[in-house]
């Protein structure tokens, strides 16, 4: 196997280890596993490097809330996870909401992940590599610490990655979904022990961003370790109640080296939808990164697209 992360210079190249409304559980954050300390002023703006304490243990995130933040009125909150081998820094840069948040007036939080056993940072989602940390009781802790510190609209609350990251989202919407309205993957999966242990509580929106020519996550998968990607959304049609896929392809013109192949799954429960972008000639990479050349789909625009549309009931009315 290849890699399966994702950094500011591009595709990463190391190697790895071994249809009726239902309403959605109240999105109230858990309450913290024990007391959390954390560095973060309240209602502070611009690039902040946060750092969250409990239970002795110290973990990191990059904080990002524009000049635009306004704490009379509640701001959605989005979680942008880096993938294997990478960290926040780098998933800023590589797989930037930035100018979204900007535009759109949101609050952008990057985690970091703690090492595996192998040395290497990983969000803990089983796949190929073991960790001994707690990533699910990182993010609860996280999401009500700035829920204390900002005025973030609980309803509105996504999460988004890159390969290791896209794991992770999916991770979440099965595990803590009560949390989550819509998450957003880009050269992710799930793991056999995400797909298999999957307890999503309500529908949740997903968009699947990947490429045809991925060799790290493949498209078919790999047995025991990742799940293809048509099985992922065959389970989250399932999940949210959609009708079969519509394809639409685009008129191609003579050279044409890279098109997107768009897969809508109608109709979901709540009004919702689920969108597989297919990206032909596409690698490992995070279309319409900076450093890539492939800047059709803009994954970031397209990713602030789908999730402006809900909030933890379905489709915002």
């Amino acid at each position: 196997m290849t890699s399966c992360g994702g950094g500011g210079g591009g595709s990463s190249s190391e190697n790895l280890p071994a249809n009726s409304a239902t309403p959605a559980p109240a999105p109230i954050p858990s309450s913290p596993s024990t007391t959390v300390t954390s560095n973060l002023v309240s209602q502070a703006k611009g690039t902040i490097s946060g750092e969250i304490t409990y239970k002795e243990i110290d973990r990191e995130f990059i904080l990002y809330v524009p000049s635009s933040y306004d704490s009379s009125s509640k701001q959605p909150l989005v979680f942008n996870f880096h993938g294997y081998g990478s960290n926040a820094n780098e998933q800023m840069n590589y797989g930037d909401l930035r100018s979204q948040a900007d535009a759109n007036g949101f609050i952008l939080v990057h985690p970091d992940a703690l090492d595996d056993i192998g040395g290497k940072s990983y969000w803990n989602m089983g796949g190929w590599s073991i960790s001994v940390h707690d990533d699910l009781e990182f993010i609860e802790n996280l999401i009500n610490l700035l829920m204390d510190k900002y005025s973030i609209n609980a309803e509105r609350i996504y999460s988004t990655g890159m390969s290791n990251g896209g794991f992770f989202s999916f991770h979440l919407a099965c595990n803590l979904n009560a949390s989550f309205a819509a998450i957003a993957s880009v050269t992710g999966s799930m793991s056999y022990e995400t797909f298999d242990n999957c307890n999503a509580r309500k529908p949740t929106p997903v968009l699947q961003i990947h490429g045809s020519i991925d060799t790290v996550v493949p498209y078919n998968g790999i047995d025991s370790i990742m799940k293809p990607i048509k099985d992922v959304m065959d389970y989250w049609k399932l999940n949210n109640g959609c009708e079969d896929f519509v394809l639409s392809q685009p008129g191609l013109l003579p050279g044409t080296t890279s098109w997107t192949e768009t897969y809508l799954f109608d109709n979901c429960l709540n009004g919702t939808q689920n969108i597989h972008l297919y990206v032909q000639g596409a690698g490992h990479i995070w279309p319409g990164s900076i450093y890539e050349s492939i800047n059709d789909p803009n994954s970031s625009k397209r990713i602030w697209e789908f999730f402006s549309k809900y909030d933890i009931n379905g489709v915002i009315q």
